[in-house]
């Protein structure tokens, strides 16, 4: 059974998605001691105690962690950590991303 379920969309490239995936799992690593790696499109990340994985898509992450007896009760603060996380690196590409697909303003003046 997951204890910790959370699905976040966005509408950036899959690689760039990735990436925030892997960016919030490397900060988790330092943290709480998680190893990970990827599987394809699902990035697998452990410790004793903590079980879980980051299924990335063209249009969401999925995360899912599974929590050991003993990590149980720091359900709250692991979940709020990570959610939190997550959501600031991929607020922060959405607008990176979306500048960068708006079209550049001409500047200059018209002939008169």
């Amino acid at each position: 059974m997951t204890d910790i379920k959370y699905t976040r969309r966005h509408d950036l490239p899959l690689a760039q998605a990735k990436k925030i995936a892997q960016k919030t799992a490397d900060d988790l690593a330092e943290e709480y001691d998680l190893v990970s790696e990827w599987n394809g499109d699902t990035l697998h990340f452990h410790r004793a105690g903590v079980e879980g994985h980051m299924r990335v898509t063209d249009s969401q992450i999925d995360l899912n962690v599974k929590l050991g007896f003993l990590l149980k009760p720091f359900k709250a603060k692991f979940e709020q950590h990570i959610e939190r996380h997550l959501d600031e690196l991929l607020d922060k590409a959405k607008s990176t991303h979306a500048s960068a697909k708006a079209p550049a303003k001409k500047g200059g003046r018209g002939k008169a």
